[in-house]
Formats: C-alpha cells, structure tokens, sequence
C-alpha cells in the first residue's frame, strides 16, 4: 500500500442533545459507512468518490435535523502517521468480524453433529443459514478498507464452512443419477418446449428462469389447460408446475425446490433463492425468508398488467435473474 497516495475524508458535525434519536440516525448512518470518531463529532473516512457523495448527502440532511457540519479533504492528520489511522480502521472491524467468528463456530458445530449422526438439520436447511452468515461478513468486509488481519483469517474459515457444507450435502445426495424417477434421462433435456399452466406466477417464473439458466438452455415455454395437459410429445415436450407433471410439487416442495433436487443443482445462491419462492409459494412461512413480502408484491404487479402470458413469464424471468445475481454478487 502505497502510503503517499492516501487521503482523508473529516466529516465535523454538531447536533442538538435532543432529540435523541436524530443523533442516533446520524450516529449510525456513519457507523454503517466504515466512519471511525476521532473526538465528539468528528469522524473519518479514507477518501473515495462513494464515500464523499454519501457524506455529502449527510452534511445536507444536518439543517434539517437543527445541526450544522463541515466536510474537509486532506492529505494528513496531524499528529497521527497513516499507519497508526489505519490501525484505528482495522481495530473497529474486529468486534464486528469476533462476532461473525462465534456465528462460524457455532455453525462448524452444527456441522460436527451432522457428520457424527446427530439429529440436526440437514444441508439443504444449513446451506441457508451459511448465506445469512456470509452474508453478514460480506457487510463488515465492505467497511473492511485496508483488509485486515481479522478479515483475511475470516475469508479463510468462511471459505473452509463452504467446502465442509457441499462434502455433507454430496454424501447426503451420493451418487447422481443420470436418470430421473419419470424414467427420462437428464441429458435428453434440451431445446424442450415445457408447458404449464396459463397466467403464471412465482413458481412457474422463477421454475422458468432455473430451467432456462440450468437445465435447458435452449427451453421454450408454452401455456395450456390442465386438462389439455395430459398427452404430450414424449420427445419434445416436458410439464412442469401442473398437477402430476413431470416436474411438480412433492410433500411440502415447491417446483422450484423439485427441479432443484430433481437435477441436483448446488449452484451458489440457489438455496436461498429457493427459501424466499418456497415461503411465497407455500406460505408456511418455514425460511422466514424477509424478502418474500416485497418480492411477491413485484411479482403480483407484473402479473396484473395487461401482458400476455410469455410477456408476463419473461418479465418475472428477469426479476429473478436479477435477484440471483444480487444474492451471488462477490464482495
């Protein structure tokens, strides 16, 4: 790190003792920020275009709230060496990376139990907890500006649970099987028209989007009455999300979930992906997933416009792409 080319962000600030809770909002949009105090309301950050826009926005808000601020960009703080600020940084990401370093421990026990037989959850269920886990990291790492030693150890340990999670669910899985209970095999999906049931939703779109994006590239999709359902080209089409179609809801499984196990998919961010279509789908609220409520109204909105049904599938094709791609997206 080259120490010359480092700059500073002061942000000075002064706000009324009361309320209370508008200099808690201001306390903790810096502290989501990575800002570390230097003395009362002073506050740094490393310099950055992000970092200036969002203090800036905060400096604007200060009149609002009866307070008053400064923002000042400088090349040094005087009597402090940059080595010594950066050391200020890296100490206030450690309580936060201890306490995601207790989460990993108590996960890494939940995995000993599994592999010793014990009654616990199985990967499928765990798999959605690691994501909240990295999740958290993730968010700390981002406030983590000159990576430091406690971050790094994390990356390492965070890296090992992934590995540890996919070796219990392979041995759970065994062995795939090239060939699916309908008696199809896997390798004859492809460029397939699948069909199912007119004015779709959560299910049918997300299905749609993971066939699309895993399974049959090349898939097309096609709309028709259950009852029109029955007889189908055996080589060239495929039912899915219909009552006793090839690809449906089993036990307490979405589709989404079906073609998931039915495939043996373990892409990254698929499992929690699918505990937020489950929780919408099936309403039995067992992923507690926060995002259901606010995805569901995406989805009701595009499935009330006046679209037709491939319109309305792409569109919620989309929405789950981009969703898929938020939850993957790498520090």
């Amino acid at each position: 790190m080259d120490m010359t080319q480092l700059r500073w962000l002061l942000f000075f600030y002064s706000i009324p003792a009361t309320p209370v809770k508008n200099r808690v909002k201001v306390w903790r949009k810096l502290i989501k920020t990575g800002a570390v105090q230097l003395k009362g309301g002073v506050y740094i950050l490393p310099y950055g275009e992000e970092h200036q826009e969002t203090l800036q926005w905060m400096l604007a808000e200060l009149p609002g709230l009866k307070g008053e601020g400064l923002l000042v960009k400088t090349e040094s703080i005087e009597p402090l060496q940059q080595q010594e600020i950066i050391a200020l940084f890296n100490e206030q990401r450690r309580p936060e990376y201890q306490e995601i370093a207790k989460k990993i421990d108590e996960f890494s026990g939940r995995i000993r139990n599994l592999r010793k037989g014990g009654k616990d959850r199985k990967s499928t269920s765990l798999f959605r907890q690691y994501e909240k886990i990295h999740a958290d990291f993730q968010a700390v790492q981002h406030r983590d500006f000159f990576q430091s030693e406690f971050g790094l150890n994390l990356t390492a340990q965070i890296s090992a649970l992934r590995t540890q999670l996919e070796e219990l669910s392979a041995v759970e899985k065994g062995p795939k099987s090239t060939v699916l209970p309908n008696g199809r095999r896997i390798k004859n999906f492809s460029g397939l028209t699948w069909l199912t049931r007119k004015r779709p939703f959560v299910d049918r779109m997300a299905s749609a989007w993971l066939i699309r994006r895993f399974i049959d590239n090349q898939a097309t999709f096609a709309f028709r009455d259950e009852a029109d359902l029955k007889d189908l080209n055996r080589d060239r089409e495929v039912s899915y999300d219909v009552r006793n179609g090839d690809f449906t809801h089993i036990d307490d499984l979405c589709t989404f979930e079906v073609l998931i196990k039915s495939f043996g998919l373990e892409e990254k961010g698929l499992a929690y992906l699918a505990g937020i279509i489950h929780d919408i789908d099936i309403k039995d609220g067992k992923f507690a997933a926060p995002e259901a409520r606010v995805i569901e109204m995406i989805i009701k909105g595009i499935r009330n416009r006046a679209l037709t049904d491939s319109e309305t599938l792409e569109q919620g094709m989309a929405i789950f792409e981009a969703l898929y791609l938020s939850i993957t997206e790498k520090p």
